[in-house]
């Protein structure tokens, strides 16, 4: 993994912690998400053309994916988290799928 890749990954960790205890009160702390999403368009330019993706950056994207999705089942309305969940779907597809198919196309 390149260094700023892997700067980006430790970043995106703290961030996550954030974003987490807020999702935990069933808010969404919007600047944090902000800041998630402008990591998350960096770290798509890197990772264009990797074959593989580093463990930790899946396993913090998919901790934040699994969050969202289950405290939103939590609260009577889920209409503040759905766009949230649809744009990190949008980000995991473009991180891992072109992998997908450059493994198998």
């Amino acid at each position: 993994m390149n260094e700023r890749l892997q700067e980006l990954t430790v970043h995106l960790d703290a961030l996550a912690n954030g974003i987490i205890e807020s999702l935990r009160q069933k808010q969404i702390h919007e600047a944090a998400f902000a800041q998630l999403y402008e990591i998350l368009d960096e770290i798509t330019d890197l990772v264009e053309e990797e074959k593989a993706i580093d463990k930790k950056l899946g396993a913090v994207l998919f901790l934040i994916y699994t969050q969202l999705v289950t405290q939103s089942g939590y609260v009577y309305d889920r209409s503040p988290f759905i766009p949230y969940i649809g744009k990190m779907q949008g980000y995991i597809r473009k991180i891992f799928g072109s992998r997908q198919q450059l493994v198998t196309g």
